[in-house]
């Protein structure tokens, strides 16, 4: 039986994830006969991973949730992608789904006429969508994903939008560990410092691919209940952290650890701490200890407290001075050490 390699790159988190599991599930199926090796590689903004647009991509392949590769725009990787045995017997071509309104990251492009330059690419960029998953529930047709896939993995869609869009009841809630969408929010976005990220990534969505029920993902593997045991603990050490290292200026909390000292242990990112900590905030800006001297930084808008108006678009922001993305109301991307001065230019701007 012949074998077909195709490679899916998808964003490190929750939302990218299970919109792996889904997009890969609808590969094997319209595959047919032919036996389908499916390789995911998780991708992100930060000091962890190289800049996206140097990564080489392989053909064929489809970007989930993330930023569209250059790659895509040109003829010279579909011409030479096209010159090899392999890629003329894959009848799967290549894709882009995304639902970030910096997901091009090229002026020209906009969600309508995306499918005008990527001609040989199928794409749907819809930025009303909450999350990639939920774009494929609601454009299942166009893709061609069947109905019934979609019903199968229901649950995991209906996370993913309490995830990505941060719909907890309060910030209390957001850390509530017994419920289903901190469990996968915490298990792709796991700090343990001895657990290798991309591996772990790829374990869960090769269980969730097994199957969408996130009662058999947490009992498919030990290890999965540690690693939210470890979390939960990590909570409390990460508030006394969080209160120590932020300031509060105007509604905007900033915790800046750029300079955590290399000898001490870091507990990770907290997301939500500081609306636990400052319920009254506007904005939290969060700053990561540098790893050869860059940090990864982000910002988000309070989901308990925003603000009145709402003309800040976080997203575009980070696009332009810090070379990352996202929505409206949260972003992230990379800084490196020589450019402190973007933060209190990014502080100036929240409060402007």
């Amino acid at each position: 039986m012949e074998l077909l390699n195709y490679n899916i790159y998808s964003h490190a988190d929750a939302d990218g994830g299970i919109a792996s599991a889904i997009f890969a599930r609808y590969l094997k199926q319209i595959s047919g006969n032919l036996r389908t090796e499916i390789s995911v590689h998780p991708v992100n903004h930060g000091p962890d991973q190289q800049d996206w647009t140097l990564t080489e991509l392989k053909y064929p392949c489809a970007i989930l949730d993330f930023s569209l590769h250059p790659s895509f725009l040109t003829e010279k990787f579909f011409s030479i992608a096209g010159e090899s045995v392999e890629s003329k017997n894959n009848p799967l071509g290549c894709y882009w789904i995304d639902h970030h309104p910096t997901g091009a990251g090229v002026p020209f492009l906009t969600p309508e006429n995306c499918q005008q330059y990527l001609t040989h690419v199928k794409s749907l960029w819809d930025v009303t969508a909450t999350s990639t998953p939920g774009l494929m529930r609601k454009h299942h047709k166009t893709l061609g994903i069947p109905r019934e896939l979609i019903e199968e993995y229901e649950e995991l869609i209906d996370q993913a939008e309490i995830i990505d869009a941060a719909m907890f009841a309060n910030a209390q809630s957001a850390h509530d560990f017994s419920s289903n969408s901190v469990k996968l929010q915490t298990l792709f976005s796991s700090s343990h410092p001895s657990i290798d990220r991309v591996a772990l990534y790829r374990n869960l969505v090769k269980q969730l691919i097994i199957s969408p029920r996130i009662e058999d993902l947490m009992n498919s593997d030990p290890i999965y209940s540690a690693l939210i045991e470890h979390e939960q603990n990590l909570v409390l050490q990460q508030r006394q952290v969080y209160a120590d290292k932020t300031v509060v200026d105007q509604k905007i909390a900033l915790s800046n650890f750029m300079n955590w000292p290399a000898d001490e242990q870091f507990p990770g990112m907290g997301r939500f701490i500081p609306y636990l900590l400052y319920p009254e905030i506007l904005y939290a800006i969060h700053i990561q200890p540098n790893k050869s001297g860059i940090s990864s930084i982000s910002c988000g808008i309070n989901p308990w407290n925003k603000p009145k108006k709402g003309d800040k678009h976080l997203g575009n922001y980070f696009a332009t001075h810090f070379g990352g993305g996202g929505h409206a109301f949260v972003a992230g991307g990379r800084i490196t050490t020589r450019e402190s001065h973007k933060i209190d230019e990014l502080v100036n701007f929240l409060k402007n």
